[in-house]
This record gives C-alpha cells, structure tokens and sequence, in this order.
C-alpha cells in the first residue's frame, strides 16, 4: 500500500510520466540485486556452503550487496588476484627477468677450454621460442664448441621445488610444476602417443619438446581397431630428478584411434633446463663434449649473455588469462628476492605482498596467503578483501590497463571462455578459481547503465564438486549485470 501511494505521488508531480517507466529507488535497486542473488545461493538452502560474496562500485567503493564477505574462505586460483596487483604494483609493469650465460676457460680458435654456465633468474616465461632465441644470441659469443660441461645455476630461488602447502595428490599432473631459479616451459612436457603400424606392436611415442632429460619407458602396446583405449601414461616415483625423469606407457591404445596428449610436469627443473640448452645448441651446430650437471657459477666466470624475459605485464597478462600455477609462484619468489634480497622464497614474496596489502587497508592479521597461486587449501582470505584490491587495481592508472587486461573475458577467452553466462558475456571480466570443494569468481562487470561494478564471490563446500557451484557463481555474475540504479 505504502509503495502504491509513493508512485501515486510521484506521477501526481509528473504529470507526463506513466507508471511502467518509473524506475526502482536505490533501495529498490539493491533489493533487487539482494533477490536475485539469495534466489542463487542462500545460506538457509545450503546448509554446508559457505559463501562469501560482495558487489561494490568500482570508482566509489559503495557497497551494493554483501553476504558474509568478512568469512574467511580458500580462494583457490582467484589468489592470483592478489599476486597479479602486488607484482605489478611493486615490481612495475615492464619488470624483466633476467637469464645470464657465462664460460669459465680459454676461448681459442671458437673452443671454450672449459665449462658453460646457465644461471637463472627465476623466468617463468621462458619457453622454447625463447630459448632458441637466446642460442641465437649465443651463436655471436664467438664460442662453437665446448669441452666442459654446460652447468646450471637455480640458487637464485632457494632450493624448495614444489611448496608443501600444494595437496600431495596432484603428483605429475602439469599444473602442479615445480618451481625453480632456473626453469624451461612452465617445467612441463607433452607426451604425444599414437597406434603404431600394426595390432601387437608399441604405439609411437614424441615427446614436445624433444630433449634427452626425459626418459620413455614404452610397455604399451597397439591393440585391435574399436576396442577400449587403456592407455596410462605416468611420471616414475623411483627416479627423482637427479639425473633425469623417466615416463612410463603402459596400456593399450586401438591401431584405429586417434593421436593422445598428456601433460606432464617434471621434477628437476634446473636440469631440465640444462637438457634442453644442449640440445638447441646441437641443432645449431655447436658441438659440446661435456654432460648437463648443477652448480654455481664462480666469481672469477666471465658473462658472455645476459638475457631478458618478456616485460611482467605479458607474463600477468598469461598468468591471469589461463591460470598458470607455475607462472604465479614463480613471480612471487621474485618479488621476496626483489624486496628481501636473494634467494627468492616463498616466505619472502608473500611477506611482500603482504605489504602491499597493508598500504591498501587490509590488514595482515586478517587473513592467510601461503603462495601465489592457490593451488592450495591453506590461503583464507575475504571476499571483501578481494574486492578491495579489485577496486584500487581499478584506480591506480599505473598498471590499472596491464591488471584489467589480464583477467579473462566471458565468453571470449581464457579460462572464461566456456563459462556460461546468462546476459552480457562481453563486459565481465573476471579471475576464475577452482578446487574440489571450492568455486570462485572475482572481477569487474558493467551494470546495466554501464556503470562499473566489482564483484568477489568465494564459494567452500567440501561436499559439493566444483562444476556444480561454477554454475551458481556465473549465475551470480549474470544478475550483478543487470543491476541499475534508476
């Protein structure tokens, strides 16, 4: 009754105003979005999910709607947020990361009378395009044949490998890489498996790309056309990385099956990365007499090479897009090495970032961060916390184009780019998140004025697989895009 007299009045005073084009107040406004979202997830329908969720302007901060965006909830992948604006911020959009070479020894008539040495500096861009590159700048040093050994030096990033907050389950799978100082293709490898010529025989096995660190150890075999393909491919447990990896096939692939890929990680990467120097030198035409072996480099090396990464905002820029692991705890171990001196640790970078945060108003007591990429169950953080530096990511004009570019777009590209939203895929942009148990969602969306909003929406229920709540925090999205004001 109260709301029929107030829009009795109003078209009393507005005499050429009809009653459907009369819009909602702020009040109304934000009830609205308050169904629409409770209509989706509400804690009186979901006994074991916890939820946090927030919607807030991005240019003013006011809040829209909120529902437990104080609990502390595991963000999984949208940690990434965090870490994307803390490098950014403190490292600087065109931050590089350096890889050097040095030679140690005579060089005579194009023969280095001594040993190579590869040092890293923790590049997570370093990729196969790239390391050709650097053999090509290589190929200038006037050296063309080596009778040491090519020596890798990781002890820019100390000495732990995969961080013991990940869950021991994931093992070889190539979003649970290793990290290291000195790294080479995210420290994974693709193993391609097809049938061979013949019912009996071993299928053909490449590895991508091809190097002589990873051993393959083939015991599968070609069965007839049409039966169950039983192919398992899996890294050995027995052999740690010391001087090599060995894969193991084993199984049945039909002769009239298709090509199979697996992604694998791999355990040394320093070694690796040493595998793979070689052999791009050798198809370059260098000739090296020595074996692929750690160290460091000495004081009296003589750098011959100093080689630079692509600038961090390109390295965000794919971190963000499809949520690489690697990429974001690689870029934190440089930003403790940055801020605390080297070797780069974990501990360090988060304790970077942990100042970064503080001079944003999030206080450190108020949460728990333990890596860069959430790969983890340990991080407990806030939906408004990250709301919060959604929005001064937002306003800070000196990476805010390089941040917001880096979150995938709906429907477009990325890991967003299968999600299903209902109403304007084009204009959210947003940081995906997921672990069994766990969904989120965080970013920006254009409202139905197009006004700019910030969502964050964490969602843990140990009971519930992840693809059943994406759907929920997509449908959550969908109705923040629809709010309007008036």
């Amino acid at each position: 009754m109260f709301q029929i007299l107030i829009l009795v009045l109003i078209i009393g005073f507005h005499p050429g105003l009809k009653a459907d084009e009369i819009k909602p107040t702020a009040a109304e406004s934000n009830l609205q979005l308050k169904g629409g979202i409770e209509s989706i997830i509400s804690p009186q329908k979901l006994k074991d999910l916890k939820a946090g969720i927030i919607v807030t302007s991005a240019q003013t901060g006011e809040v829209l709607y909120e529902q437990n965006a104080d609990e502390q909830l595991i963000p999984a992948s949208v940690n990434k947020v965090f870490t994307a604006y803390a490098a950014l911020k403190k490292l600087k959009p065109n931050f590089t990361f350096k890889t050097y070479v040095y030679s140690k020894g005579a060089i005579q008539n194009g023969t280095l009378a001594g040993d190579l040495y590869l040092k890293g500096g923790g590049d997570p861009s370093l990729v196969s395009e790239r390391l050709w590159m650097l053999v090509n700048e290589l190929m200038r040093s006037g050296i063309k044949k080596v009778l040491g050994n090519i020596i890798v030096d990781s002890s820019f990033y100390d000495g732990v490998r995969t961080p013991e907050a990940r869950p021991k389950y994931l093992k070889d799978q190539a979003y649970n890489a290793p990290i290291g100082g000195m790294s080479f293709n995210f420290n994974t490898c693709t193993v391609y498996v097809k049938p061979g010529e013949k019912v009996g025989t071993s299928p053909l096995v490449y590895t991508d790309p091809e190097n002589t660190y990873i051993d393959v150890v083939n015991q599968a075999t070609t069965s007839k056309p049409g039966s169950n393909n039983t192919l398992a491919v899996n890294r050995t447990e027995y052999v740690k990385g010391d001087l090599g990896d060995t894969v193991l096939l084993r199984g049945a692939i039909p002769l009239d099956h298709k090509e199979v890929r697996f992604y694998k990680n791999i355990v040394n990467p320093a070694l690796y990365a040493g595998h793979m120097l070689k052999t791009f030198m050798l198809q370059r035409g260098f000739k090296i007499s020595g074996h692929v072996v750690e160290g460091t480099v000495p004081e009296n090396a003589r750098q011959i090479l100093e080689f630079e990464s692509q600038p961090l905002w390109q390295i965000i820029w794919g971190m963000n897009k499809f949520s690489n692991n690697f990429v974001a705890d690689q870029t934190v171990k440089r930003l403790g090495a940055e801020v605390w001196g080297a070797p780069g640790t974990m501990e360090k970078g988060v304790s970077a970032m942990e100042n970064v945060l503080e001079d944003i108003g999030i206080p450190k007591n108020l949460y728990k961060i333990v890596d860069g990429s959430g790969l983890t169950r340990e991080t407990h953080v806030t939906a408004r916390q990250v709301a919060r530096v959604l929005q001064m990511a937002y306003k800070d004009f000196s990476s805010a184009p390089e941040f917001i570019a880096s979150l995938g777009i709906g429907g477009e590209d990325g890991t967003m780019k299968r999600r299903t939203l209902a109403v304007n895929e084009s204009v959210i942009r947003a940081k995906t998140g997921s672990l069994d148990g766990v969904s989120s969602l965080a970013g920006y969306v254009t409202s139905a004025e197009n006004e700019i909003l910030v969502f964050s929406i964490l969602l843990n229920d140990p009971k519930l697989k992840y693809g059943k709540m994406s759907s929920w925090v997509d449908q959550v999205a969908a109705v923040v895009s629809k709010f309007h004001r008036k």
